[in-house]
């Protein structure tokens, strides 16, 4: 049968309840240095929470991991804005908090996109994601979900380890589904691009014709690197005619962004990369925080810190709709790792991120 999908529609709780009538409104106290919170702030979750503020129950749009709640209690104009730690002010507002409940003002919503009339499932079996899982139904929902999101004005970011650009069918199927419109922003770190690049300019990936090992020949991936800091940018050397093909270049075409975050083990980066963590961070959440479908490939590091900052709903032309997102790996320690770190809401599908990109482009370009 094919998949029909269908956006679940966000139920707000029933505030007109004894519990929520009389809670207290949320207790605030303000920030007296920049980029340090006052004691037993309220550290914010992927779910949706409602502040009661001046009365009213404010819902956090874009709640996120590892963030403070800062609260306007003006009459009136009552809200609230998510802040990481070193984005504080003084003078700010933060909620202080540690209980959900509502007792304190403070309540954490996991039932939003709930059937009203379902009930929670009393038997699971089988949890966890693992190579003997059937991703079949998971194929179905991905492509039905891209389709949506491009049709609809969505926002599709993809996290990519090197292991895409390491195979010739999976770059040309991701430069193909960013052509189409299935990518709005790319987050990956220096190898990913500079293995791309390399295979775009020198027709070799790691210095072979045809990547089979690690032999470290890496004289092409560095020539690459250094053309691109000579001209200044990545969009200069794709724009100078010397890269035929791959992804980077589809994104330069297609005014896709590649946010490129250093790491400690790089020898070289591009003039694009941001090698401070806190830009690094800014510039993903910008992208983050327009994101209604995630799909990260490959690169765990990526994949978790992505996944810790992307919320499991957020706001879409005054609507509340789930964010959808999906990891993929060979490695079942990897796909379950993000479910670890909190991010309960990821869909995990384990398999070769090649074949995993190639089977996505053949259902939504091939078969059109």
């Amino acid at each position: 049968m094919k998949f029909k999908l269908e956006i679940p529609k966000y139920h707000e709780p029933n505030f007109e309840q004894e519990k929520f009538v009389n809670a207290p409104n949320a207790k605030l106290v303000e920030v007296e240095v920049d980029g340090i919170s006052p004691e037993n702030y309220h550290a914010l979750s992927v779910y949706p929470e409602y502040f009661k503020i001046n009365g009213k129950w404010v819902l956090a749009i874009d709640s996120r991991m590892d963030t403070v709640c800062v609260a306007d209690d003006t009459p009136g104009a009552e809200r609230v804005d998510i802040v990481e730690f070193r984005n504080l002010k003084k003078g700010d507002k933060v909620v202080i908090g540690r209980t959900e409940d509502g007792s304190e003002g403070i309540y954490v919503y996991t039932e939003g996109f709930l059937e009203e009339s379902s009930d929670s499932a009393l038997f699971g079996f089988r949890t966890g994601r693992s190579r003997e899982t059937a991703f079949s139904r998971d194929y179905d929902e991905i492509f039905e979900v891209l389709k949506h999101e491009k049709e609809n004005n969505g926002y599709i970011t993809w996290i990519l380890g090197s292991a895409t650009s390491l195979d010739n069918d999976s770059r040309k199927a991701l430069q193909g589904l960013i052509e189409q419109g299935y990518v709005n922003a790319i987050f990956c770190g220096t190898t990913a691009v500079a293995a791309d690049l390399e295979k775009g300019t020198y027709d070799s990936i790691i210095g072979q014709t045809e990547y089979l090992e690690d032999k470290n020949t890496y004289t092409n991936y560095y020539e690459v690197i250094n053309a691109v800091n000579d001209m200044g940018s990545i969009e200069a050397y794709v724009k100078s005619g010397k890269v035929k093909d791959g992804f980077v270049k589809a994104c330069v075409e297609n005014d896709v962004d590649i946010v490129i975050a250093g790491t400690i083990r790089d020898r070289l980066t591009f003039p694009d990369t941001y090698n401070n963590v806190y830009e690094a961070q800014d510039a993903m959440r910008s992208h983050v925080k327009k994101t209604s479908t995630i799909v990260m490939t490959s690169a765990i590091l990526f994949t978790i810190a992505s996944g810790n900052m992307t919320p499991s709903y957020n706001q879409f032309d005054g609507v509340i709709r789930p964010i959808y997102m999906y990891t993929v790996d060979i490695q079942e320690f990897a796909v379950n790792k993000l479910s670890d770190r909190g991010t309960l809401t990821a869909k995990t599908i384990v398999t070769n991120s090649q074949d995993f990109v190639k089977n996505i482009s053949r259902n939504l370009i091939d078969n059109q």
